[in-house]
């Protein structure tokens, strides 16, 4: 029952950080990783601490109207007071320049630390699967796709 308590607690993590996404709080959305986090969200750059990462994330957020992420697909493997997630997001994204929805699946995946009885995020990485509409500012190569069929291989 220990483990199913600690899966689900590092899911909530996970729920918790992109609800506050959601909510356009880059500070709440932030509060879940360790202030020595590394975090990559294909930016073409990984951000380091939790402060760094928040105004990353404000700045990525800024182009957005609204979003609504949505997870699933998880799976959590827990060692001890250690954790990794991998999750599936689709995020449908509406764009503040013109309007648009850009969507975008990812897959997400977190290695988790449980400090001073909290569990905490100490690396984050979105891979992207792909997005509808293609972006330009985005390179193909940011799109690995799923790691048994790379995104080149999508045509057959």
């Amino acid at each position: 029952m220990t483990d199913l308590a600690a899966i689900r607690e590092v899911e909530q993590v996970f729920v918790t950080y992109f609800d506050r996404v959601d909510a356009k709080d880059p500070e709440g959305a932030a509060a879940v990783f360790a202030e020595d986090a590394r975090i990559d969200i294909m930016t073409g750059r990984v951000v380091e601490g939790r402060d760094a990462y928040a105004r990353t994330l404000a700045a990525v957020l800024g182009q957005y109207g609204r979003t609504s992420h949505h997870v699933s697909n998880f799976q959590v493997t827990v060692d001890g007071d250690r954790a990794e997630l991998m999750a599936y997001v689709d995020a449908v994204h509406r764009m503040k320049s013109d309007g648009r929805i850009w969507q975008l699946w990812a897959r997400i995946v977190d290695v988790l630390e449980r400090r001073d009885g909290e569990w905490t995020v100490v690396e984050h990485t979105l891979h992207g699967v792909d997005s509808e509409p293609p972006w330009d500012a985005i390179p193909d190569d940011w799109y690995p796709g799923h790691p048994d069929r790379p995104f080149a291989d999508t045509a057959s």
